[in-house]
């Protein structure tokens, strides 16, 4: 089920939301839907990251932006 949420937006912001949406074929919402799914994912792969990445120098190791990861993948 699908909920209807009202947003405010800078008339800027709204601008480029429309233009988007005109060029990509498709709905502000969607648009909007996309880009809070992206929000979400990255603010859990930061905490996951934050998370091993504390627990590996708790271990007295060092890896790089790729072996992390790797290791949470």
């Amino acid at each position: 089920m699908r909920n209807i949420v009202a947003i405010s937006l800078p008339q800027a912001l709204l601008n480029k939301l429309q233009s988007e949406a005109k060029q990509e074929h498709t709905s502000r919402s969607e648009i909007i839907r996309q880009a809070l799914n992206e929000h979400f994912f990255t603010r859990e792969l930061s905490k996951i990251r934050e998370k091993a990445s504390t627990e590996m120098i708790r271990k007295g190791k060092v890896y790089t932006e790729e072996q992390i990861f790797n290791e949470i993948s």
